[in-house]
């Protein structure tokens, strides 16, 4: 495999990556809005999928 094969190869796998933390954290949304779950909980799930970073918990819960 060449270099550039194998960059490319990265690059697919990074866009999967993407699209499933895309699910995830869609998924998590929809069940806040839904009531199943606390904002504890879905800041939990988001940190267990490595996803945490991409949004700013409020802490003061407004």
């Amino acid at each position: 495999m060449t270099r550039h094969e194998y960059l490319l190869a990265e690059l697919r796998c990074a866009a999967m990556r993407a699209r499933l933390w895309q699910s995830d954290i869609e998924a998590v949304g929809m069940a806040l809005k839904a009531g199943l779950i606390e904002p504890e909980q879905a800041l939990k799930l988001l940190a267990d999928c490595d996803a945490l970073y991409l949004v700013a918990p409020n802490e003061e819960g407004s």
